[in-house]
């Protein structure tokens, strides 16, 4: 990803990362009775005129949040901490930790694309 300036491609990689990075944070908490939720992820990079990324999508069947949260069977949002169901972040906390690298990441990306684009104008100009 480091020295690709297609923003595409890098955001493509990074999506794949974050799935995989969720299946092992829930195999990794030993959530029980995945298989449905493990084959259910997609991503879809959204690209609008001009191949401009607009937007990244991520889906999931829908349990999936509930687990995260603690709820779901009877346990609802107001109940959590008060039952023997707890939450298993495997979604919000490795979701914020990506998007984090993801900033990183683009800033990069834009930096570099922004010196490239100086360094032709530069040497058009000569």
């Amino acid at each position: 990803m480091a020295n690709n300036t297609d923003i595409r491609l890098t955001l493509e990689a990074w999506a794949k990362i974050t799935v995989n990075n969720w299946l092992h944070k829930i195999d990794q908490l030993q959530i029980r009775n995945t298989s449905q939720l493990f084959n259910s992820f997609v991503h879809h990079v959204i690209t609008s005129a001009g191949g401009d990324v607009a937007r990244i999508e991520f889906a999931f069947n829908f349990y999936g949040k509930f687990i995260d949260m603690g709820v779901g069977r009877g346990t609802d949002i107001s109940d959590v901490g008060n039952t023997n169901r707890k939450p298993k972040k495997w979604y919000s906390k490795t979701m914020y930790a990506e998007l984090k690298k993801l900033n990183e990441i683009l800033s990069l990306k834009y930096t570099r694309k922004g010196a490239l684009a100086i360094i032709e104008t530069i040497e058009e100009e000569k």
